[in-house]
């Protein structure tokens, strides 16, 4: 990522370009990219009028669906429309197919970079990446984990970090050793789905499983 902003001008601009380029139909106002890239709303709105100026986005008002509390404790959230202002992709900008290939269909997160990203949250024995990392959409997940004490929460906080980054929501599971050895048993849906296309183990201490 920093060297992508060395290049772009600043992380937060490749964090945007990411955003729309993954999602290339999708219209998003400042807020909803402020949460999904993890950059402060006054940088969202530096970045997504200069990425309209040059041409990169067209402005665009659309309906989106927010999340409203509860009336009361204990109730379901309510759901609401309402009308919005922000920025779609602009498809036919001269440069999208090469800043595609740039900024997506390069290495997303550096492969060696992982197991650092995941330090603290446990101990870690399998860890394999599928999906979007090896450049196939059509897969259940993005990130297999599996270890002892691994601390779930922490992991999802990590991983949003790295949506922020990639641009996409990375589908991930997490198991304890035991759960893995039984779905691998059990010829599990899932982890067939990981295993029996291309992946990438990038830590392997459950060598009596492959």
């Amino acid at each position: 990522m920093k060297h992508l902003g060395k290049m772009f001008g600043s992380d937060a601009r490749v964090k945007l370009m990411r955003l729309f380029l993954f999602n290339e139909d999708q219209p998003f106002d400042v807020e909803d990219i402020a949460t999904r890239s993890k950059v402060k709303k006054p940088t969202v709105r530096k970045e997504a009028n200069l990425l309209h100026k040059i041409g990169f986005l067209h402005k665009k008002k659309f309906t989106k669906t927010v999340t409203l509390k509860p009336l009361k404790k204990g109730k379901e959230k309510r759901e609401k429309s309402k009308k919005a202002s922000g920025w779609v992709l602009n498809k036919k900008y001269p440069l999208a197919v090469p800043l595609y290939t740039l900024l997506i269909d390069s290495e997303l997160i550096k492969t060696k970079e992982f197991p650092q990203r995941l330090k603290g949250t446990g101990s870690v024995k399998l860890l394999v990446l599928s999906g979007i990392f090896v450049k196939d959409t059509d897969r259940s997940l993005d990130v297999l984990i599996v270890g002892d004490k691994l601390k779930k929460k922490e992991i999802e906080k990590r991983m949003s970090h790295l949506e922020a980054e990639v641009g996409k929501e990375i589908r991930y599971a997490v198991f304890d050793e035991q759960e893995f050895a039984y779905r691998m048993d059990m010829y599990d849906k899932l982890l067939r789905d990981v295993f029996d296309y291309e992946h990438t183990k990038v830590v392997n201490k459950l060598k009596k499983h492959f």
